[in-house]
C-alpha cells in the first residue's frame, strides 16, 4: 500500500481533541479533491455524546488538512461492533448495549 492512506482509518484534523498522541510523520491521507494531505500523529479522540456520555475512540490518526473528522465504519465491525448510519446519525453498537450513537 505504500505511504498512502486510504479512508482505512479514523482520521481527525482537530489536534485538541486528542488524548493521547504519538508523532508519526511520513503518510499521506488523499482529500476527496485527490490533494495528499499529511498524517502527523496516531492517538484516541474523545467525543461527546448527544446525551453527554464521553467515548474514546481509538487508533486515529492526525491529519490537520481534512476538513471533517472521518470515522472508518469497516474498522469498526473488524473490531467486533455493528454500525448503523441513518443520515448523520451513527449508531455503534456492542455486546447488547449502544457504544456511540
Amino acid at each position: 500500500m505504500g505511504s498512502g492512506l486510504s479512508c482505512s482509518y479514523h482520521m481527525c484534523p482537530h489536534k485538541h481533541w486528542f488524548v493521547t498522541y504519538e508523532k508519526k510523520y511520513g503518510g499521506n491521507a488523499l482529500m476527496g479533491n485527490d490533494a495528499p494531505g499529511k498524517f502527523v500523529s496516531i492517538g484516541s479522540i474523545q467525543i461527546k455524546m448527544h446525551d453527554g456520555v464521553v467515548r474514546t475512540l481509538i487508533e486515529v490518526y492526525h491529519v490537520p488538512e481534512l476538513k471533517k473528522n472521518h470515522v472508518y465504519v469497516s474498522l469498526i465491525d473488524l473490531k467486533g461492533f455493528s454500525c448503523l448510519v441513518e443520515g448523520e446519525v451513527m449508531q455503534i453498537r456492542g455486546e447488547k448495549k449502544f457504544v456511540l450513537m
